[in-house]
């Protein structure tokens, strides 16, 4: 009886009405969407465009002329390859992303490599003829279907291979790269990361040889161990000595502070605009961050931004990440963890005497000492080319210091 009232309410409607209570309902969720993205690379709208540097990039491409983007981490490099290499699709290039982050070893490299090639629709039917030109691969192939969307995709292992197998199968693999299209396109992200594998530079050399080998194609590397890439590059006993063109990925104009703002209104929440300067201020400028905090802001539902709001809401993130950041300075020594609360703090000019004494350090050598350390942990880089200039791999992690430790 209960449902046949329901259904006897419901005809009453008419078409008219429930249109508009339908449409209603799809202004609602416009609303309620969140015009703020981070932790993954952004696209679509909620990636801001960089004409400039994109312009910049595209010429050295189109020349093949191999390029190097150094910035940060979470300063918005692989969402601004990601968009990159899209448009370049779109004029007909063949284009291959390569996440290299994680890697141990050559064998970790190759999987990266097979992974972004299958990764590619439109690749997968050359997939089979790679597998047969590079035959010391000798994967073991499997048909999966997505029972969601009922899509189909290959997957593979590598099984048990020598560590010279692996390094033939490299070479194999970057040689058959020429053969994806006339115009190539090679990403690798977090590119530095080839140079931390003990291998006395084999990698290095055997990615330059492809560099100069391959005529078709172009490589594209990001990085954010700016002391790292420095060596790899200007080292002349280096295989990538003077390589690639460098490029300091740059940091976003005003132009950023009017995009959040205007997405902020997407929302209906009044931005004081020298609010969202504060708090690209606050977190060294980085996008990731900038989004993180602006998503937390309309998810709470504020409705106007002030300086004070960004610093509440910035506090509450950076100690939702107390245990990550207290169990890392767990893990150094006593003199390391106060040179952090020394960069967190000053960031610039760190061997002042007055510096010294204020953070309880004995003296410049065990500063540079730790700053060393630090470096080679990935915590710290430097900063421009002062001597204790230094930059927090997470600002995160630089700002929840000075919430803790203040000087």
């Amino acid at each position: 009886m209960e449902n046949q009232h329901i259904l006897k309410k419901l005809s009453a409607f008419t078409t008219c009405q429930f249109f508009s209570i339908l449409l209603k309902i799809v202004d609602m969720s416009k609303l309620t969407a969140n015009p703020f993205k981070f932790g993954d690379p952004v696209q679509g709208a909620y990636y801001l465009d960089r004409p400039e540097l994109s312009s910049l990039v595209r010429q050295f491409l189109n020349n093949r002329i191999h390029v190097v983007l150094m910035g940060p981490r979470r300063f918005g490099k692989t969402s601004f390859v990601l968009n990159l290499l899209t448009n370049l699709e779109q004029e007909g290039y063949t284009c291959l992303l390569i996440d290299i982050f994680n890697i141990t070893s050559h064998k970790d490299f190759l999987n990266q490599m097979l992974r972004a090639i299958q990764s590619k629709g439109d690749f997968r039917s050359k997939l089979k003829t790679l597998w047969r030109k590079v035959g010391r691969i000798a994967p073991k192939v499997s048909a999966e279907i997505d029972p969601a969307t009922g899509t189909s995709s290959i997957g593979f292992t590598l099984g048990q291979l020598g560590e010279e197998d692996v390094k033939s199968a490299i070479q194999d693999l970057l040689e058959e790269l020429s053969g994806l299209g006339e115009k190539v396109i090679v990403s690798l992200d977090e590119f530095q990361k080839i140079s931390e594998i003990d291998d006395k530079g084999w990698l290095e050399a055997t990615l330059r040889t492809h560099m100069q080998r391959l005529t078709n194609v172009a490589f594209l590397f990001t990085g954010s161990r700016k002391s790292l890439i420095s060596e790899m590059l200007n080292d002349p006993a280096r295989p990538l000595y003077r390589s690639c063109q460098t490029i300091e990925f740059p940091t976003f104009g005003p132009e950023f502070t009017d995009w959040v703002m205007e997405r902020f209104a997407i929302v209906g929440i009044k931005c004081e605009k020298q609010a969202i300067v504060y708090l690209r201020e606050l977190v060294q400028d980085t996008p990731n961050y900038v989004q993180m905090v602006c998503f937390h802001l309309v998810a709470q539902a504020r409705s106007k931004i002030t300086y004070k709001v960004v610093e509440e809401v910035l506090g509450t993130v950076a100690r939702q990440n107390a245990y990550a950041y207290q169990t890392l300075l767990n893990s150094l020594t006593l003199g390391q963890q106060r040179v952090l609360r020394l960069a967190a703090n000053e960031r610039r000019s760190l061997f002042q005497k007055s510096m010294l004494l204020k953070y309880e350090i004995s003296g410049p050598s065990a500063l540079h000492s730790s700053i060393n350390a630090l470096k080679t942990k990935g915590i710290l880089d430097e900063e421009g080319t002062g001597k204790g200039n230094v930059l927090f791999d997470d600002p995160l992690f630089a700002y929840w210091l000075r919430l803790c430790f203040t000087a």
